[in-house]
């Protein structure tokens, strides 16, 4: 085992490198998006909603932080186009995108509760 350690940290470490390069060839090629600040109030709900029942302060915390900057630059925000003005297959797209959030929310939930009930007996 102790002769694998130094091929271990050569792996990690060209795997750095390469990581690296990557980054920096992609920082330089793209100019930097603008920041949505409407995306980052949306996150700071969900943060805070699952932060508070779990009585995690760091989700809450940062969901709250998430919050107060989309709300200060409320005048920023990225107006969506309203739901009578999309084409079919972006409402259909649309559709099915909330459909398989609850999917996602009500899989959650159940998992939540049926793993809390195992672990408290």
């Amino acid at each position: 085992m102790a002769d694998a350690i130094p091929w271990i940290l050569v792996g990690v470490l060209a795997l750095v490198v390469v990581l690296g390069i990557v980054f920096w060839r992609v920082y330089r090629s793209k100019k930097n998006p603008e920041t949505n600040y409407k995306t980052l109030f949306y996150v700071g709900i969900v943060w805070l909603a699952i932060g508070l029942p779990m009585g995690n302060f760091a989700l809450w915390g940062m969901g709250m932080v998430f919050i107060a900057v989309g709300l200060a630059n409320r005048g920023k925000w990225k107006d969506e186009k309203p739901w009578g003005k999309l084409s079919e297959a972006e409402r259909r797209a649309k559709l099915w995108l909330i459909a398989a959030g609850l999917v996602v929310l009500v899989l959650g939930t159940i998992a939540f509760f049926y793993l809390g009930s195992q672990a408290a007996g």
